[in-house]
């Protein structure tokens, strides 16, 4: 039972809170005549510098993406007669769209978020959250300078004003919470006590996660060259039409996944309920990207009846995978996954998906897709690879 200590603090609120570990025994008396409250919490010492890695691994990380993205295609051209602060008074556009704002106030979110995290030991509470806005504005303002030489950029105060109160709303929904939210310790404990000692399954199926901002052909279809020369000519209706295909790409995607997640986790976690709110997960990534990508009628592609037979089908059988040994469930996940890749490169695209590529408004979140189309790529060849890599492995 480890050590406690007793403190008085006078009202606490919500955002005081957030020096109390995650896991505190809060245990208080309060009185009609006082506003004072006793509370009794775990030594705070449990929190030092190397609590928070993952918080700050995931900040140089996402701080990586965002240049990433703001400077891509990266053919600056050194020779404008422009200086890097000449944006700063340039007037304000007549047209200001609004996707770019939101997309802007969207993106510097995590990063209002990952930092307060970051830098807990130093800084906390409205230190942190000071830090965090003047640095997203000076971070945000750099990349804006760069873009001063990039011929197919357009730097603004606009952007500048979006990115600042992304990190703004990002860093006020963090200082609420406890700091073992983020701390390395919890992500640990969670990753440990689902995957054991192999992290790979538990880094994969995340990329997973985040590779289905990318629009794809079918749902999960990912895996796909695009080579026109691989496609089996698109005019035909049996025995693979358009709704058939849709069913044997998820079914193989929710199986290929499925089993892979079930290889990687130990036996004694919860897997199927942990694998149903995985694939949740993903569904409700797809949806709100293609909303914010598309508009409303963006996710009749990704979620029709074809979607959720093929969801249904391939339920059921990571259903009864999970009864299997872990040598079924390998040889499963290798065979399906394998099956997905073959056939989302030889089927036609679903004229559906092409038509609403055409839909996409130009700059909605291209550069972003860039990077995401990759990943959406070479995930499952890194799953088939990892997954021969593993099979020496004892996983229980």
């Amino acid at each position: 039972m480890p050590s406690v200590q007793q403190i008085s603090v006078g009202r606490m609120g919500l955002l005081d809170d957030f020096i109390l570990p995650v896991n505190a025994h809060t245990c208080y008396c309060r009185k009609k005549s006082s506003r004072w409250e006793t509370f009794s919490i775990q030594n705070m010492s449990q929190f030092n510098s190397k609590s928070f890695y993952f918080a700050r691994v995931m900040l140089l990380v996402y701080l990586v993406l965002v240049a990433y993205v703001s400077l891509t295609p990266f053919n600056f051209d050194l020779g404008r007669d422009l200086r890097p602060w000449d944006w700063l008074f340039a007037p304000t556009p007549r047209y200001i769209p609004l996707f770019d704002v939101k997309s802007n106030i969207i993106a510097y979110l995590p990063l209002g978020f990952f930092m307060v995290f970051a830098l807990y030991t130093r800084v906390r509470k409205w230190q942190a959250l000071l830090f965090s806005v003047v640095f997203g504005s000076l971070f945000s303002g750099t990349l804006e300078s760069l873009q001063t030489y990039l011929p197919t950029r357009i730097p603004s105060l606009i952007d500048l004003y979006s990115n600042s109160l992304g990190m703004l709303l990002g860093a006020l929904f963090a200082i609420p919470l406890s700091p073992g939210w983020l701390s390395g310790n919890r992500v640990e404990k969670i990753r440990a006590y689902y995957f054991g000692k192999h992290q790979g399954f538990f880094i994969l199926l995340l990329l997973c996660l985040v590779a289905q901002i990318y629009p794809q052909n079918a749902w999960l279809g990912m895996g796909d060259w695009g080579l026109a020369a691989m496609r089996i000519s698109p005019y035909w209706t049996i025995p693979l039409d358009n709704a058939s295909q849709a069913i044997l790409i998820t079914t193989l995607a929710v199986v290929g996944i499925g089993n892979f997640a079930l290889f990687g986790m130990r036996r004694q976690a919860s897997a199927l309920r942990v694998i149903g709110l995985f694939f949740l997960a993903m569904f409700l990534v797809r949806a709100l990207i293609a909303q914010f990508q598309f508009g409303q009628g963006g996710n009749f592609h990704m979620w029709n009846l074809s979607i959720m037979i093929g969801l249904l089908i391939g339920s059921l059988l990571i259903y009864l995978a999970s009864l299997a040994r872990k040598n079924t469930q390998w040889y499963l996940a290798i065979l399906a996954l394998t099956g997905q890749c073959v056939i989302v490169n030889l089927l036609p695209n679903n004229p559906y998906y092409l038509a609403q590529l055409e839909l996409l408004p130009q700059g909605n979140l291209t550069h972003l897709n860039g990077v995401l189309g990759w990943l959406a790529l070479m995930w499952p060849y890194l799953a088939i690879v990892f997954l021969c890599k593993s099979k020496r492995f004892h996983l229980d």
